[in-house]
This record gives structure tokens, C-alpha cells and sequence, in this order.
């Protein structure tokens, strides 16, 4: 039972290898990002916000120039941009067509191509 199980799962493509697990696959998806107008809005105590970060890896220099450190130099420019139902959270992700992704999941990446039109 458990053998058939397991290949039912193979057979359906259950797959548990992240789509972006690879440095090329991270860069790719940061450039597609860039493109599409992404932005981060995050502060230096924002643990999630070091996790995602972190997670980009080599790509996050390409992706670096786009995040905005919410400080008292940039809380206005913070507010205007990441505010939602009058909320304003960590990490969130805007992008140029008004869409945002607001804080943090272990399959972040994914969901921010997902929401980017990077996954296609």
C-alpha cells in the first residue's frame, strides 16, 4: 500500500524540490522581479525580512537597489507605498501594477513569481 502511495504521488507530479532552489533559477527570478516593478519594504529588526534576504542569496544584489529600509528617512515613502486596510506590515512587495505581497511564507519565492507574472 504504502508503495502504491508513493507512486500515485510520483505519478502526479507531487514534487517537493522548490522551483527556485538554484542560484540560476533565484537570478532569473530576481531580473523577472526587477522587471516587473518590484519593490521591498522592510526595517533592520525584520527578521522575516533578513530571511527573505537571505534566502535570494547571490541574486539579492540584483534586487538590493529596489529595497526600501523603513526608517524615519523613509516611513512616509513606506506608508504611501506598503499600507494595506490601513496596516502597515513586514516584509511586503510591491509591485509597478499595484499588486503586493505582504509577509512572510516558506514558499515566499514562489509566491512572489506567482504574483509577479515571473512564474510564466
Amino acid at each position: 500500500m504504502k508503495k502504491a502511495l508513493i507512486g500515485l504521488a510520483l505519478m502526479l507530479g507531487c514534487n517537493t524540490t522548490p522551483k527556485y532552489d538554484t542560484t540560476a533559477a533565484k537570478l532569473q527570478l530576481a531580473r523577472c522581479l526587477v522587471d516587473k516593478g518590484a519593490a521591498m519594504y522592510g526595517a533592520e529588526g525584520c527578521g522575516y525580512c533578513n530571511i527573505e534576504k537571505a534566502e535570494f542569496g547571490e541574486a539579492w544584489k540584483i534586487l538590493e537597489p529596489y529595497y526600501v529600509e523603513c526608517n524615519d528617512d523613509n516611513m512616509a515613502r513606506c506608508i504611501a507605498e506598503a499600507t494595506l486596510n490601513n496596516r502597515l506590515g513586514y516584509p511586503t512587495w510591491k509591485f509597478k501594477n499595484g499588486k503586493m505581497v505582504r509577509g512572510y511564507s516558506s514558499n515566499f519565492l514562489e509566491v512572489l513569481a506567482n504574483e509577479s507574472g515571473c512564474d510564466n
